[in-house]
């Protein structure tokens, strides 16, 4: 039996208590350790379990769950009257989910997926085999596109590929430990839309475009939040092995579609003004494009906005061909590949996705000239019938040299009337002399000159002017007749609108209401009258002033419109230093109670007269000639307008020749017989062709062999319409006037030139116009 040693008490105590108090160190180490170590794992726990609790719930989600995301409808943009203007054109995407792809141990089988997915996919979508293959074998990815904008037919046969293969046995289990792997969680179709605009470059720059993350341009932009909706998802489940589970695992959260847009615009009023406005500026050869406004001077609707050129909505990177030149030139001195060249064709691009009417500024001349007369008659400080003499230039104090008119021989005697119709410099002057600085720049203000309109469109520039602190006499003198400041053309149309209207700044808008699939109005847009500018008399009085203008001998008489009351001012403002030029005119109709004004402004015109008078403001008669009778305002003829009243003539073939002589003396027309016949075989004009009355004449052919009466056809061109009117008929043809016949008025342009030979009764159209300055 082992004994159990005895201590030895020949050991001192000392050494004992030394050791004792080591065991004591050791626990304490060993306990500090543990509680450390317990603490850091308890910390560590909590910050998993607590902090990192949503985090790693997420990621178990992730490993439990696939999102497939379901796109927004995107709202339509819509005209006024509902015609639609921007919209979806429905397609879809084709996309595989490579890591549903992997048989767990089997790379041989997960190899025949592949390829056998490549190719029924290149097959169906037309696309390369190996494209197909090379993204099946990312397996890391969820989701690898193959296709987009694949049409609904061409989409069928992909769900008729997954559906008839979904029995294949290279999609069946190899032993009971595994499960079926679906083709359908392989092979995806996702319902697209791609933005789509009906009428391609109709209001371009208002209606805008899209990009991959939603609206760039215009409304597309500015109502990006209410057109764009709420996207849904599809979530599914996976199964133990990544792979996609059965339908019944899945949960589908819709999608919800954007608002629809119903704006002010008007289909046909912005066909008018797109398509006389490009003709302003390819006639006069603009060199910096041109713009337009169109708008109810009472509620601040738009009716049309542009900005030439336009551009396709449905391919807004392909520049206009108004650019041809320009790019020609640099890739003849650059090459077409050249960092200089496609910097220039990338800054062409975002110039023409710009709208004019809002985002630059100009001078605006002379149209000014109806602010600073309706000042002076709103401060008493002058009177209708006040006569001031032009001597051709005026001399401001502080400024040593004389600001001359644009007529620089004078006007001699005229009144306040005389001087806002001839656009007299002098006496603008001389009026803002009286107004003062002060009351200017507040009527300034009041007009709205000096901040943004406030229109529901982006990229609206802010005016560029002097204030009133650092305001001189010389700047007052040259404000009064529109230079020296800039404004944008939205901002000086709804500064004239509020005399059209009778006083009131109204704000502009481009949107009416926006409403939701079913119909249901969501918003809606109504006027905002900001101020009372002017009081009714003196808006009744300037209004007036400009109609007798018009129909009279002002300087804006191009902007005449034949049976209708036109109140206009025409204005041309220096651009830069090397005589450029800016021309432009704002008219509003029924000049006693407008229902419509409009504003062109052609930057840098090149060719013929550089003037408002006539580089704009005979397109400007030519859009209210189109857009007044189809909102059903109806014409007033003056006794002369009368006179030179047209018709649009009947179909006399066919008829007896006595009764084709009777309705043609019926319509106070004469007529002339060719041929031996008894019935009209042909006749010139032909029918549907519009003739004047006053000297109207209609060849009746009665034979068919009948010789054709033919005759050289005259040059008119300077003469005035009564001359170019007897030129013609006396050589046997019709004349058909454009334009304003007033005195002072010449022929500019003729539909059939001179010199060439045409059948007699032919009607050539003749336009009439004011060859004079601002």
């Amino acid at each position: 039996m082992r004994k159990t040693p005895k201590p030895d008490s020949s050991k001192p105590s000392s050494l004992l208590g030394r050791q004792t108090s080591e065991m004591h160190h050791r626990a304490f180490i060993i306990f500090t350790i543990c509680t450390i170590v317990a603490a850091v794992i308890i910390g560590k726990l909590f910050y998993l379990q607590i902090i990192k609790h949503e985090d790693y719930k997420n990621l178990v989600l992730q490993q439990m769950l696939y999102e497939t995301p379901i796109d927004a409808k995107r709202g339509t943009i819509k005209d006024r009257n509902g015609v639609i203007l921007a919209t979806n054109y429905t397609t879809e995407r084709i996309f595989i989910d490579p890591h549903n792809m992997v048989v767990s141990k089997d790379a041989e089988r997960t190899e025949a997926i592949r390829k056998f997915i490549a190719e029924g996919l290149s097959e169906i979508l037309e696309v390369e085999y190996d494209f197909v293959y090379t993204e099946a074998q990312k397996s890391k990815y969820r989701d690898r596109t193959i296709k987009k904008n694949v049409e609904k037919e061409i989409a069928d046969k992909v769900r008729a590929f997954i559906n008839d293969n979904a029995d294949n046995e290279l999609f069946k289990p190899a032993d009971e430990n595994e499960k079926d792997m679906l083709l359908s969680g392989m092979i995806h179709l996702a319902e697209t839309t791609t933005r789509v605009y009906p009428y391609g470059s109709l209001a371009s720059h208002v209606i805008g475009f899209c990009g991959t993350d939603g609206g760039l341009y215009g409304l597309e932009y500015q109502y990006d939040s209410v057109l764009s909706g709420v996207s849904g998802n599809i979530f599914a489940a996976k199964n133990g092995i990544g792979g996609a589970m059965p339908y019944n695992y899945e949960t589908i959260i819709d999608a919800q579609n954007g608002a629809n847009v119903i704006t002010t615009i008007d289909y046909k009023i912005q066909s008018f003004l797109q398509k006389y406005l490009e003709e302003a500026a390819v006639e006069s050869g603009a060199i910096s494009r041109a713009c337009g406004i169109i708008m109810n001077p009472k509620t601040g609707e738009i009716y049309a906005m542009a900005t030439y050129p336009y551009y396709d909505l449905n391919s807004p990177r392909t520049l206009p061909d108004y650019y041809d030149n320009t790019l020609a030139a640099y890739a003849s001195l650059y090459g077409e590949d050249s960092e200089k060249y496609l910097q220039k064709k990338s800054e062409l691009l975002f110039s023409t996705w710009n709208n004019k009417c809002l985002t630059d500024t100009y001078e605006p001349g002379s149209t000014s000239k109806i602010f600073t007369t309706a000042i002076a008659l709103e401060e008493n400080l002058s009177t209708v019938t006040e006569t001031f003499t032009c001597l051709g230039s005026y001399t401001v104090s502080g400024w040593s040299k004389p600001i001359k008119c644009h007529k620089v021989t004078g006007h001699g005697t005229l009144t306040f009337a005389g001087a806002l119709q001839q656009s007299c410099n002098p006496v603008m002057m001389r009026l803002a002399e009286r107004i003062g600085i002060s009351t200017f720049c507040d009527y300034f203000s009041a007009f709205g000159l000096d901040s943004k309109t406030g229109i529901d469109l982006p990229g609206e520039a802010d005016s560029i002017y002097t204030t009133e602190e650092n305001m001189t006499g010389v700047d007052l003198a040259v404000y009064s007749f529109g230079q020296r400041y800039n404004v944008t053309a939205i901002q000086q149309i709804t500064a004239v609108a509020s005399v059209a209207n009778g006083g009131t700044l109204v704000t502009p808008h481009i949107v009416k209401e926006i409403i939701d699939d079913d119909g249901n109005t969501l918003a809606s847009f109504g006027t905002t009258a900001v101020r009372q500018v002017v009081s009714e008399d003196v808006a009744e009085t300037i209004s007036q002033i400009l109609e007798e203008g018009v129909s009279g001998n002002g300087g804006a008489k191009n902007a005449y419109v034949k049976g209708y009351k036109v109140a206009a001012k025409t204005g041309t403002s220096e651009k830069g230093t090397n005589g450029a030029r800016i021309a432009s005119t704002v008219a509003y109709a029924p000049a006693d109670d407008p229902e419509v004004i409009c504003i062109l402004v052609v930057d840098e015109p090149t060719i013929g007269s550089l003037y408002g008078s006539t580089v704009a403001a005979p397109y400007v008669s030519k859009i209210l000639g189109d857009v007044l009778p189809y909102l059903g305002i109806e014409p007033e003829y003056t006794e002369k307008e009368l006179e030179e009243a047209e018709l649009d003539l009947p179909n006399f073939r066919g008829m007896s020749l006595d009764e084709a002589i009777l309705r043609l003396l019926g319509a106070g027309l004469s007529y002339e017989i060719v041929g031996n016949g008894t019935s009209v075989i042909e006749q010139t004009p032909p029918s549907g062709s519009t003739i004047m009355k006053e000297n109207g004449k209609v060849i009746l052919y009665t034979s068919e062999n009948a010789e054709e009466k033919t005759a050289i056809v005259p040059s008119v061109l300077g003469m005035t319409a009564e001359k170019a009117n007897k030129t013609l008929t006396d050589a046997g043809f019709n004349i058909l006037i454009s334009g304003n016949t007033q005195g002072g008025t010449v022929a500019t342009k003729q539909s059939i030139a001179g010199g060439t030979t045409a059948e007699k009764g032919t009607v050539i159209t003749v336009e009439f116009r004011y060859i004079g300055t601002d």
